[in-house]
């Protein structure tokens, strides 16, 4: 009886178990999520339900074994077994108090000698208050759920309409700042339109000063400019009428002078028949002075000569007496005089006279006190350019080549038209291209004349200026002598000036480079292309030259190398 009772329990157990594992799984499925994977959670939560059911099993068994023997001691101990069932009834759960309960019943029906009533009623009474905690638990679960899910929108809710508070309380901060900024602003700017409107007008009233003070000045400078003018053409006026009366004077002089001396001949003397022609007179007048006035005119010139051959004068100007130039200054005048006329005159009283007349050039411009002689220039250049008693064959253009020479940089002196100073710079470059010219050239150091229109810069001028040293820098007897009168700082510096400037054909530069090229050479000249800076513009040049030039490359390389600025390679 023991093991049928046994095993007839574990048969039992084993549906209780199943109906409790079915409910379990249909209570799974009706709560909400139930159908997510099962977790960690899950699996703890299964094992607490195995070691319950192992605790069940041995309750039920205490509960058979008690049953089996219940009809024995139900009258002696009636207590113990309704605190026993009482006790197993609070402790079961749900599922396996229905399942108990129902076995039990099936069991009292069965068995007529099971307990009392009043148990199967407290019982069931009990199993009914369960079964709808059991209800009201479910529905509280589900509403609990229902109440979590509306406290969570809720709460997004809140958060939503905090967060759109706070926005609104700063956005209503930067409005209560952006309207004071605002009011701050249109404070400041009705204080600067006001300070504004004050600037105005005090540039209109300064603007209207000025105005006034404007129109006065341009009144006052165009007074001064007709002044100015007005004593300009009183002090243009005032020369040209000094220097007429001053020639008149001379002439007047002469004249008296000639008078005299005509008045102090004995009648005897005289000849009976006076001379038949004008020509004739002048003749007779000019016969001995005139030899007697050429050769003291070149004793005069040929030492003057050899003071600027020796280079007094040139170097120091102050040793000249200031009595030779006041006599420079009057002699030239009456020189011009007679340079008028020419044609009377011999060809040798000619040449000194013009030679005279040059020397006199150079000694008043190397002089301090310079004397003003722009009538006398003017007609000493029209004298010789145009020529009074021959036109068709003015002086400068005379058969003698000393004349011409002479007439020529006379010309360059006193002449500014640019088509007559070509003609001379013309029959300049014919000169010296024979020994003669260069060595009248190297004579009457005709290279600061030559300099003066370099430094000019016109551009029909320049091409022959230039031909004139190129021609003079030829091999040639004088060509040490014409090297010695460059090498000087004057030149240096008009060379630098001739290679600067952008209008120059590069056929000139050239020319100008073969120059330099043979004062490279000389060792003392390396100090003068230093201190004119030439050194450096021809390195400049040698290193932005075209290389298709190949002369004006190996120029330029050939001074740079005598210079050592540059290296053999």
């Amino acid at each position: 009886m023991s093991n049928e009772s046994d095993s007839d329990l574990d048969e039992r157990i084993e549906l209780l178990k199943q109906k409790y594992l079915q409910r379990s799984h249909r209570a799974s499925q009706q709560v909400p999520g139930a159908s997510a994977p099962p977790s960690a959670e899950d699996d703890v939560r299964r094992n607490q339900t195995c070691r319950k059911m192992r605790d069940y099993n041995k309750a039920l068994r205490e509960i058979y074994r008690t049953r089996s023997g219940a009809d024995s001691a139900e009258e002696d101990s009636p207590e113990e077994t309704n605190i026993f069932c009482t006790e197993t009834d609070v402790t079961l759960p749900s599922d396996l108090a229905r399942s108990s309960g129902s076995s039990v019943l099936k069991d009292v029906t069965a068995d007529p000698r099971s307990s009392s009533g009043a148990a199967l009623r407290v019982y069931r009474e009990m199993l009914h208050i369960y079964e709808k905690l059991q209800a009201e638990r479910l529905s509280q679960q589900v509403w609990a759920a229902e109440l979590c899910e509306r406290e969570r929108d809720v709460q997004r809710r809140e958060n939503t309409l905090v967060q759109q508070q706070d926005s609104a309380h700063r956005l209503r901060v930067l409005e209560e700042e952006m309207l004071r900024r605002v009011q701050q602003y249109q404070r400041e700017t009705h204080e600067l339109e006001a300070a504004l409107k004050q600037k105005n007008k005090d540039n209109k009233r300064m603007k209207s000063s000025f105005d006034s003070m404007k129109e006065l000045n341009d009144s006052m400078r165009k007074q001064i400019n007709e002044v100015s003018e007005q004593n300009r053409k009183l002090e243009c006026q005032s020369q040209k009428v000094q220097a007429r009366l001053e020639n008149l004077q001379r002439k007047y002089e002469s004249f008296t002078t000639h008078r005299g001396r005509e008045t102090a001949v004995p009648k005897a003397c005289k000849p009976q028949n006076p001379p038949s022609s004008k020509a004739a007179g002048k003749a007779a007048v000019l016969g001995p002075s005139a030899k007697l006035l050429a050769v003291l005119l070149d004793w005069v010139v040929d030492g003057q000569l050899a003071e600027v051959r020796d280079g007094s004068n040139l170097t120091n100007t102050d040793t000249l007496r200031p009595a030779l130039h006041e006599r420079c200054a009057k002699a030239l005048p009456v020189l011009v005089d007679h340079l008028h006329q020419a044609s009377v005159m011999e060809s040798s009283l000619l040449l000194s006279l013009i030679r005279c007349i040059y020397c006199c050039l150079m000694l008043l411009e190397r002089s301090t006190q310079h004397a003003v002689l722009t009538s006398t220039l003017r007609r000493l250049g029209d004298e010789v350019s145009r020529g009074s008693c021959d036109p068709a064959r003015p002086l400068f253009k005379s058969s003698c080549l000393h004349t011409r020479f002479l007439c020529s940089l006379i010309i360059i002196k006193t002449v500014s038209q640019v088509d007559v100073l070509a003609q001379a710079v013309d029959v300049l470059s014919c000169a010296v291209r024979t020994d003669e010219g260069q060595a009248l050239f190297l004579e009457y150091r005709a290279l600061p004349v030559v300099l003066v229109l370099l430094r000019g810069g016109s551009p029909g001028l320049l091409a022959r200026s230039t031909a004139v040293l190129t021609q003079m820098s030829s091999e040639s007897r004088s060509l040490s002598a014409f090297l010695d009168q460059c090498s000087t700082e004057d030149f240096f510096r008009c060379a630098s000036v001739f290679l600067r400037n952008p209008r120059v054909e590069p056929s000139l530069v050239e020319k100008m480079l073969m120059l330099l090229q043979k004062l490279s050479s000389i060792r003392k000249n390396k100090r003068l292309f230093e201190v004119s800076s030439l050194h450096l513009l021809l390195q400049e040049m040698h290193r932005t030259a075209d290389r298709s030039q190949t002369f004006l490359i190996i120029n330029l390389s050939s001074i740079l190398l005598n210079l050592g600025m540059l290296t053999r390679s």
